[in-house]
């Protein structure tokens, strides 16, 4: 005996642990989706293009070595191919290997450089963004799927008081003990309780396939349990709005878009500053014309200066233009800080009405319930027309339904908040 309970024990456990297994809770969710969502893979790989591109303009200060050869022939004179030293011959040649390192490049090399550390971060933050839109998305979709299935579950539990109430209408119509007017009532009513239950099934099927296409997974895939829509909400972070700006990567951005202006802005005042280039080339050269000598290695060490004088006030135009470009970003920004004020005051604010929506609708379901059986049991007791039954039935669905979607608002209210404060 105390084997078999032992065993009964341990399948037990194995039970609950598959029934584990086939839940998929909402975080599991988040990270399906996150894993499998192409956009959030294009945003990653721009993030490592961006990087790449960062270590290309450090390359820039670098020294560069070229190597380059060259020749030519004078097809009329080819019978002077071989003539003797000190004539002329129809060909040259050249081979040269140059080793340049720019010396100052009047801020262009610096300004490159930050431009490409701008777009790295840019890349960063809206790929962080993305993840916020990403997991607000697929919160979306996991709690429309779980309403959809609350909302099944009450047109099948309609479906089944309808049932029930025709039944017992219908022997008592055998009976002979009420009239058929009642019967045609409460058939009606059956048939609408029927349809209601076939718009909730299709309704619930397309979430649940809208919830699987989103995570990668074939949409005709069961799914075989998620959170209930009547799960308490877990508890948020209470942030001010400065904390909120902190975290949001679209705030972000515009400081590193600032940052990247004010780089454009030296960047194009750098063709208005000095230039000064060193380089050491080495090869052999025979000239323009090739009079049949011998050529010598020939290393050669060069400077190039060069500074900008007079270009009609065209550094000056260039400046204001720039400046003005930096005045679009701060005022962006501005933009940018209001929209997240609207934002979060309208997340905070839907916090707080959709928890007294779920409270008042929790009360108006539980009135319903009594309604519907104190009408039932007059009416069975011949105490209440079919009338007061069908009304008390037909508020009860609709109590049903304001609580599923009352708990449904409730629910998308935290997932935009979560995504207001970019957790």
């Amino acid at each position: 005996m105390k084997t078999n309970i032992i065993i009964l024990f341990l399948l037990g456990l194995g039970i609950n642990a598959g029934a584990q297994q086939d839940y998929l809770s909402r975080e599991a969710y988040r990270d399906k989706v996150a894993s499998y969502s192409q956009v959030l893979k294009q945003q990653r790989l721009n993030t490592l293009a961006s990087t790449e591109a960062r270590k290309i303009a450090m390359t820039g200060f670098l020294p560069k070595i070229d190597i380059t050869a060259e020749g030519t022939a004078n097809l009329n004179h080819l019978d002077m191919w071989n003539s003797p030293a000190g004539q002329y011959r129809p060909y040259t040649y050249q081979a040269l290997a140059t080793l340049g390192q720019p010396l100052y490049t009047g801020g262009a090399l610096n300004a490159q450089k930050n431009m490409a550390k701008a777009d790295e971060s840019l890349a960063r933050l809206s790929e962080e963004l993305t993840m916020d839109q990403i997991h607000y998305q697929s919160d979306a979709v996991y709690w429309n799927a779980s309403a959809a299935h609350a909302m099944l579950q009450a047109a099948k539990q309609y479906e089944d008081i309808v049932n029930q109430q025709y039944n017992i209408i219908n022997d008592r119509f055998s009976d002979g003990a009420i009239s058929r007017t009642d019967l045609l009532m409460i058939s009606t009513r059956k048939k609408e309780a029927e349809l209601q239950y076939i718009k909730a099934r299709q309704n619930y099927t397309l979430a649940l396939q809208q919830l699987n296409i989103l995570m990668g997974v074939k949409p005709d895939v069961p799914v075989d349990s998620l959170s209930d829509i009547g799960t308490l909400c877990e508890p948020v972070q209470q942030l001010s709005f400065d904390e909120v700006l902190n975290r949001r990567a679209d705030y972000a951005s515009t400081e590193v878009n600032i940052a990247k202006s004010e780089a454009q802005r030296r960047a194009a005042l750098s063709k208005y500053n000095p230039q000064v280039n060193m380089f050491l080339a080495t090869g052999w050269d025979t000239g323009v014309a090739y009079m049949g000598q011998t050529v010598v290695h020939t290393p050669i060490a060069g400077l190039n200066v060069n500074i900008p004088i007079f270009r009609w006030g065209a550094r000056f135009k260039t400046n204001r233009q720039q400046k003005a470009y930096i005045g679009i970003q701060k005022l962006q920004q501005s933009y940018i800080s209001d929209g997240i004020l609207e934002e979060f005051s309208a997340a905070n604010t839907k916090l707080t009405e959709t928890e007294q929506q779920v409270k008042t609708a929790k009360e108006n379901m539980a009135l319903a319930d009594e309604n519907l059986d104190l009408a039932t049991f007059s009416y069975n007791e011949g105490k209440a027309s079919m009338v007061d039954v069908l009304s008390a039935q037909l508020s009860w669905t609709q109590a049903h339904t304001n609580l599923i979607n009352a708990l449904l608002a409730e629910k998308m209210a935290v997932a935009e908040y979560r995504k207001v404060i970019s957790e």
